[in-house]
């Protein structure tokens, strides 16, 4: 193995304690782009190349994707980092890709394989890395076979108006954002500085190695996320292929739809009315304004960022947006906040510094997901609005306000089981095969539309039940 180089040992001892998050977090630093980048990237390679070299493969995410989108194709996947590797693994077994996946221990200067070996050889996020770019895609080329494909993801350096954009983001913005997450990915950020990315993308000019050099900066185009999600919502579609019962076909304005989540938005919201209904004061004005704040907080800036982190809702909402309404609607519910409690008690900020932290924290996976969990949810997304409308009203709490917040809590931590269960069926179900066997000898065929049919309908039953019940003491203070 070649000798390792000190800024290749920088880089591995950078990464090494990152695997289990550094997919998410790549997600959320490059405003959602990155899994993008990355299904594009292994839509370049051919489907008649059935043997694949990922480089850089780290936590094996494009070697999964290689693997699942031709039958029969396996990869191998090479990294320098033991713990990026490890976690890597962890994910193949869960995919179940274990023996169409092996990943190796390898620096990409130097790889352990014959002249030709594979059909096509992919790369990651790799040049910056090596001390000689031009001399790595030269070996990067030897181990891929005649008329093979070389296909590589990488960053540019972007000319014109967007280029002082960029500086900014790389310099400024891109380690104060990994400062937020954790110290070392504080230390990414400053790792991944420009002139670095500037000299590998002078390096890929002359290295005439490669067979075949293909490039894109933008997304997956919008006519292959459209046919890759189409029929989503038809008539013809079982309800159990949506991602949720509320979701949309994707596309266009449905995709806003989507992402508030209207039936669960509604709900949460009828904790607030709950808790300024049982005020000793009914305050409409302050309750009008406690509404919008959870909407914009919870329906916009969460759901926002959970679409975010990971696309559960499949929308082709851009991961700009998707930032953008984050920052926008938790901005603006805090504003509204602090005006709020301008008008009635400074100790209302207490409420809306937590609710500024959970809604960031549960949502983006804070601290290796420590508040993503049920009871985190059913106190974020149940108690707490209860709790804050009526000290927003009341500037104090009482007996009622903490039965009312049990009562939320309670019912908010059964929709988390519910839809729990409902997620895992829509979203990672690809097919069941099974029959029950009734008492009386009847037999029935076990599907996704059984398993999901008993939650689906006991959630759309309690969305429909809690604006009652909030509209039900509302109008009880107006008589």
């Amino acid at each position: 193995m070649a000798e390792v180089s000190t800024r290749t040992q920088h880089a591995r001892e950078l990464f090494a304690p990152l695997g289990p998050t550094y997919d998410r977090y790549a997600r959320l630093l490059s405003f959602g782009c990155d899994p993008q980048w990355r299904a594009f990237l292994v839509s370049r390679v051919p489907a008649e190349a059935t043997r694949v070299l990922d480089v850089a493969s780290g936590t094996a995410a494009v070697a999964i994707e290689l693997v699942r989108a031709v039958p029969g194709r396996t990869v191998v996947g090479v990294d320098q980092s033991p713990e990026m590797l490890a976690a890597g693994r962890a994910r193949v077994a869960k995919a179940g890709l274990g023996g169409r996946i092996e990943l190796r221990e390898s620096h990409a200067e130097s790889l352990p394989f014959a002249d030709g070996e594979f059909d096509a050889l992919t790369f990651t996020y790799l040049l910056r890395y090596v001390d000689d770019p031009g001399a790595t895609l030269r070996e990067l080329a030897r181990v891929v076979r005649s008329g093979g494909t070389v296909t590589m993801l990488e960053f540019a350096v972007p000319r014109g108006v967007w280029r002082p954009f960029w500086e900014l983001y790389v310099r400024v913005g891109l380690p104060l954002a990994g400062a937020a997450v954790s110290p070392g990915w504080r230390d990414v950020g400053r790792f991944l500085e420009h002139p670095r990315l500037r000299a590998a993308a002078a390096a890929r000019r002359p290295a005439g190695a490669l067979a075949r050099r293909r490039s894109r900066r933008r997304a997956v185009p919008a006519a292959e996320s459209r046919r890759r999600h189409r029929g989503l919502g038809d008539a013809n579609v079982s309800d159990a292929a949506r991602p949720a019962f509320y979701a949309l076909r994707p596309g266009g304005w449905r995709d806003y739809l989507t992402l508030l989540h209207p039936p669960y938005t509604l709900w949460h919201l009828s904790y607030v009315a709950l808790g300024a209904a049982l005020a000793p004061a009914m305050k409409w004005n302050v309750l009008g304004w406690t509404v919008l704040a959870f909407l914009l907080a919870m329906g916009v800036g969460a759901h926002a960022l959970d679409e975010l982190n990971g696309r559960p809702l499949r929308t082709q909402i851009p991961g700009r947006v998707l930032a953008v309404l984050a920052v926008c609607s938790i901005a603006g519910a805090c504003a509204i906040g602090v005006v709020v409690a301008a008008g009635t008690t400074w100790w209302l900020l207490a409420f809306i510094a937590f609710g500024a932290f959970v809604v960031v924290a549960y949502n983006l996976e804070l601290l290796a997901g420590v508040f993503h969990s049920d009871l985190w949810f059913a106190a974020a997304w149940g108690a707490f609005p209860v709790l804050t409308a009526y000290f927003a009203s009341a500037h104090r709490l009482r007996g009622e306000a903490a039965a009312a917040a049990v009562f939320a809590f309670l019912t908010s931590l059964a929709q988390r089981r519910l839809s729990t269960q409902v997620r895992f069926v829509r979203r990672r179900v690809a097919a069941v095969e099974g029959r029950l066997t009734l008492t009386d000898g009847e037999i029935r065929v076990v599907d996704a539309e059984l398993l999901a049919r008993a939650p689906d309908v006991a959630l759309k039953l309690f969305a429909a039940a809690m604006p009652a019940l909030a509209g039900a003491l509302l109008l009880a203070r107006v008589t």
